[in-house]
């Protein structure tokens, strides 16, 4: 699959995403919503019961975060009786989704901003050394006159002549 990691995976009923290696996955924050229960319990969860990666959603900034496969997740959950989760989970689940959504399109148009303005300073910084230039070509062609100048020999006044 090609989808970005912590992007929605394709169908997805409950909040699933793309794991960094391109599995279906949950993130830990949105287990600990369908399940009811901290978001310390899932980050326990995915570091010794339940296959898990740990990586980086695309286009967010911050810590690595826990992706729990989906397949060993359901499968322990549905051992333990919690799985398939309540509707009001599911809904809450989707409502985080939403929110994390927002928060990486609020993360993008920052980054947008900060790309524009650093176009704008180099695009002030060309600017400026382009003038520099000009500046320094104009000295450059001054110092070949004075020394043009210099070269020549004076002329002889009408005193200094025998």
């Amino acid at each position: 699959m090609s989808l970005a990691p912590g992007a929605s995976w394709p169908g997805a009923a409950r909040g699933e995403v793309v794991s960094p290696s391109g599995r279906r996955a949950y993130l830990a924050n949105t287990v600990a919503t369908l399940c009811g229960r901290s978001a310390k319990w899932a980050t326990n969860l995915a570091g010794t019961i339940v296959e898990s990666e740990r990586g980086r959603i695309a286009g967010h900034r911050g810590r690595d975060t826990w992706f729990l496969l989906a397949d060993s997740l359901e499968h322990y959950l549905q051992e333990q009786g919690m799985w398939p989760p309540a509707d009001q989970a599911v809904a809450a689940a989707d409502g985080e989704w939403e929110q994390l959504i927002a928060l990486q399109g609020a993360d993008l148009e920052a980054a947008r901003r900060e790309i524009t303005e650093l176009n704008a300073r180099v695009a002030a910084l060309e600017n400026t050394r382009d003038d520099l230039e000009a500046q320094r070509n104009q000295l450059l062609d001054t110092i070949s006159q004075l020394t043009q100048i210099a070269k020549t020999p004076p002329r002889a006044s009408r005193d200094d002549r025998p």
